[in-house]
Parts: structure tokens; sequence; C-alpha cells
């Protein structure tokens, strides 16, 4: 099973090939798999690890990005 810091290294990667991609359409995918990761490293959080407010605050500035 995956870890929180697992999800968001893969959203990472998801977000940035989707800066570097020229095709909008597998951009905005990349993106919406990206969100998808970060919500699942949210859940981690929640399930697996004590909830921080750091590490709360740290998915939340990836999201934006």
């Amino acid at each position: 099973m995956l870890t929180s810091e697992d999800h968001r290294q893969l959203a990472e990667r998801c977000i940035r090939l989707a800066k570097e991609c020229t095709k909008p359409s597998v951009a905005e995918y990349l993106m919406t798999l990206a969100a998808n990761y970060l919500e699942l490293a949210e859940q981690a959080l929640m399930l697996r690890e004590p909830a921080t407010a750091a590490r709360r605050q740290h998915i939340k500035i990836v999201q934006k990005e």
C-alpha cells in the first residue's frame, strides 16, 4: 500500500509532466491525476499517520501550483 509521501511524489511528477506537456488535453488529464493523488495523500495522512498542520499545509501548497 502506498504511503501519503508516495502519493505526494506521484502528484508532483504529474504536475511536472503537465507543465512540460504540449498537448492541452493531456496536460489537463495529468493535473486531474495529480489532484487525485493529492487527495489520496490526504486520506492516507488521516488514516495511517498523525495529521500534522505542516503536512496538510504542504499538500495544499502543492495543489495550488
